[in-house]
């Protein structure tokens, strides 16, 4: 996901993050503290965006004015595989290390930018875990997805479509094991099931009788997995 800025023709500066999975419509949102998401669908080129963007500038700077006014809060804890664990600062580090008793030990810097370094830690984890387990329950449930790959959504934990394949929330890193094979047979079932109908549901109590735990656990806990969304 890249940043991009536009300058508005008063001479405000505008910054984006840009990702590219919109269907059809040019979608903006406010993502954390002065910064705004603009999702556009494959088509839409940069030229595009930009015309678009001249000519919705008072509705931007509406948004871009609402962002200044989230205030940037640091968590205390982190998730992490289903549990909380502190962080602290360590000299001579170049990279976040992790320990099951102690926690994360993090490079000695600014503390947004060190939080901000853990946050690429947990996404790099999160492709090599989260995909693994994705792999493993498409193997036992003979239910093959056209790809598998991580999103950066706000708004689901995991998404399937027939043609692109199945998408898993990154954030789900930080929730325990029996949450994260429940959202990946949840989406698997979608490959044979497109609704949520009583075939679909019985196929998923086939492989996990802990969905409602699991839906229980990301109703109590599922926004503490973007505490470090809003550290920039």
């Amino acid at each position: 996901m890249s940043v991009i800025i536009h300058t508005t023709q008063d001479g405000c500066t505008i910054k984006f993050h840009l990702r590219r999975t919109a269907r059809k419509n040019i979608i903006v949102r406010v993502a954390s503290a002065s910064m705004l998401t603009v999702n556009i669908p494959p088509f839409v080129s940069l030229k595009q965006l930009q015309q678009w963007f001249g000519a919705n500038e008072a509705a931007l700077k509406r948004l871009w004015q609402q962002s200044k006014t989230i205030k940037t809060e640091i968590p205390n804890t982190i998730w992490y595989r289903g549990q909380r664990f502190s962080y602290t600062f360590s000299k001579g580090l170049s990279a976040v290390q992790w320990y099951q008793q102690q926690g994360f030990l993090l490079p000695e810097t600014s503390e947004t930018s060190a939080l901000d370094i853990l946050r690429t830690w947990l996404r790099q984890c999160a492709q090599t875990e989260l995909i693994s387990r994705l792999q493993y329950w498409a193997l036992v449930m003979q239910q093959q997805p056209a790809s598998m790959a991580l999103t950066q959504a706000r708004t689901f934990w995991g998404v399937c479509r027939r043609r692109t394949g199945i998408r898993l929330n990154w954030r789900l890193i930080g929730a325990p094991a029996f949450v994260v094979d429940y959202v990946c047979i949840h989406e698997l079932c979608h490959l044979r099931y497109a609704n949520h109908g009583r075939d679909f549901w019985a196929m998923v109590a086939k492989y996990t009788a802990k969905t409602h735990d699991a839906r229980l656990w990301l109703k109590q806990h599922g926004s503490e997995l973007f505490a470090l969304d809003n550290v920039r």
